[in-house]
Formats: structure tokens, C-alpha cells, sequence
């Protein structure tokens, strides 16, 4: 990230207005060496966030991070998260991260860039930032979220709580989880994801989670194989919320998964480990039948499994703690 050319601050003004905002994107970096940015647009080697700033003194700071592949503007259509948390002068960024590494380092130092600029800027105490997103999203938002509560130096703020919309959570998990989709050869996309995802691993961690065991642990969010739950005994401490949705059915008409493949295993584990630990804030939301996709199409692993008016209240507890 030091490598960054630090490009000239731009605002462009987005034609999308939220209680009376404009939303403004500020670019922050004109190079993107990891990768962390992935689309095919014309400004796809800048590194950005978008900043919807209420009308009143902001009491806070939501960050909403995307999935893999999918771009900001695409969240926005998605979820009315944004526009509730302006209107109760909460200021919103969601910053260009949406593919990158499987350690998630350049994108904390990103992040980190991203809200020293809003601490400077606004003078809001840093223990007042609230991170959640989706599926990789939500990935990025817990391992900050971790690496803070494990050492306090080690990113710019320590956040007040998060929140992840189905994120995948155990590395092992997903390598087994690839392999059995790489073997059943029965979904074109599940086959190609696999592979991607085990060639990614081979390279990351050294191989699979049998010859390199630590690896798998060190970078995984929650783990299975370790009593405390690796990583995650991080979170005992912090308020968390996450969501899932199993829709078993659809998963084996459409990828012949059943619940052994599916993220709601490692959360649920997880969550029930958080509570087990102590944490009395470390909530689990099980949907049914309310993934849909921005085209329209059914899908469990999606943004609308999680009610934004639902999810603002659970913020607005947090912030006026």
C-alpha cells in the first residue's frame, strides 16, 4: 500500500440524491496493485469511496462494503440502508473494495486511509464506526474488527460493532466445500468457483488444509478445528449481528449443496461459540425465502436477506450506547 501514488482528492457528483445529499466520490488512490477494485469500468485502477454526509453533525460512521465483483452503485439499488442512516445523521462511505487478497492487509490500510480522512475532516471520535457488509463485504468488516480487538495499534479505529450478510468464515470450510463442487460436477458455476477458490489457497496458504493447518487458522475469520474458534475469540468482546439464509431446496435444486456446503454453519457455530464465550451481543438472523438478486432471480446469498430498517434500529442502539 506504501507503493500507492496518492492521487489529487476528486469529488464527482453521482446522480442519485438521499435526503437532500448528494453523494460524493472522492478518489483516493490512482493505482490498485492488489487488485482490491474489480469491474470493467473505464476508472477501475482508481481506489475510491462514496460519502453520503448527513445535514446535521454526524453521530457516526457506517461503512457498507460490496460482495465479490459487484459495484458500489449496484449495492445501492439493493438495500435502503444508506439513505435511513443519512436521514438519522449517520454518515455512510462505502469504499472501492470488492475482490483483493485472502489476508485482507491492503484492504484494512485502505479502510484505515478512508477514515482517518473522515476522523480528520469530521471530528468523529473513532469509536464511533460501525462496519458490515456482504459476503466478501462482511469478510473485510470482521477481520478488521478482529486484527483491532487483537492488537489496538494495529488499525486506525476499533469498531463500536459490525455486522456481514452471509460471509464465509472458515478457509478449510470453503477448500473442502470446493473440492466436493469440483468433484460433483454438477453446477458450471460452483465448478468454476472451486477451482478459483483452491488455486487461490494453493498459492495463499502453501496447499490444502491438511499440509498447511496453520495457514487455514491464521487467516481464517472463525475455526472449526480450534476450540476457542481461532480468530474469533477476537469478537468476544464486541457487538456483532449476522445474517443468513440456509434455502437448503434451492441449493440442492440448483447446486446440489446441502448444509454441510452452506456459510449458515461456520456463522451459526460461530455465533453460538461468541455466546458460549460470554458475548451477549453477538446475534444470529436466519431468513427464509428472501434472497433475490438485483436481476430479479432468487438466490439465498444475497443483500435482501437483510431488512434495512431492522438493521438501522440495531445501529442506532449501538450509537447512542
Amino acid at each position: 500500500m506504501t507503493k500507492y501514488i496518492i492521487g489529487f482528492i476528486l469529488l464527482l457528483s453521482v446522480q442519485v440524491s438521499i435526503y437532500g445529499q448528494v453523494p460524493e466520490k472522492l478518489i483516493v488512490y490512482n493505482q490498485d496493485p492488489y487488485n482490491l477494485y474489480a469491474t470493467n469500468d473505464k476508472d477501475s485502477t482508481n481506489l475510491f469511496y462514496y460519502k453520503f454526509v448527513p445535514n446535521n453533525n454526524p453521530i457516526g460512521v457506517l461503512v457498507l462494503l460490496p460482495g465479490g465483483g459487484e459495484s458500489i452503485e449496484d449495492v445501492m439499488k439493493q438495500i435502503s440502508l444508506h439513505k435511513l442512516a443519512v436521514e438519522k445523521d449517520i454518515l455512510v462511505i462505502l469504499p472501492s473494495i470488492n475482490w483483493g487478497t485472502d489476508t485482507f492487509t491492503p484492504e484494512h490500510k485502505f479502510l484505515d486511509t478512508i477514515f482517518q480522512q473522515i476522523v480528520n475532516q469530521y471530528r468523529i471520535s473513532k469509536n464511533k464506526f460501525i462496519l458490515g457488509g456482504f459476503s466478501s463485504g462482511a469478510m473485510v468488516s470482521l477481520t478488521y474488527a478482529e486484527k483491532a480487538n487483537r492488537n489496538v495499534d494495529s488499525t486506525f479505529i476499533k469498531p463500536l460493532a459490525v455486522f456481514g450478510i452471509d460471509p464465509p468464515l472458515d478457509y478449510a470450510h470453503l477448500w473442502n466445500r470446493s473440492k466436493r463442487n469440483v468433484e460433483r460436477n454438477f453446477s458450471e458455476v460452483a465448478v468454476r468457483e472451486g477451482k478459483w477458490i483452491m488455486d487461490s489457497y494453493v498459492k495463499q496458504f502453501g496447499g490444502s488444509p491438511e499440509e498447511h493447518p496453520e495457514n487455514y487458522v491464521k487467516y481464517s475469520i472463525y475455526s472449526q478445528s480450534e476450540k476457542d474458534g481461532g480468530n474469533a475469540r477476537y469478537l468476544i468482546n464486541i457487538p456483532i449481528r449476522l445474517y443468513t439464509e440456509p434455502g437448503i431446496i434451492w441449493q440442492m435444486e440448483n447446486r446440489h449443496n446441502d448444509l454441510y456446503d452452506l456459510n449458515c454453519t461456520d456463522i451459526s457455530a460461530m455465533i453460538n461459540l461468541l455466546q458460549l464465550k460470554g458475548n451477549k451481543e453477538a446475534e444470529l438472523i436466519v431468513t427464509e425465502d428472501k434472497g433475490i438478486r438485483l436481476n430479479g432471480q432468487k438466490h439465498p446469498h444475497s443483500w435482501s436477506i437483510m431488512d434495512s430498517e431492522g438493521c438501522l434500529t440495531w445501529i442506532l442502539k449501538q450509537l447512542k450506547k
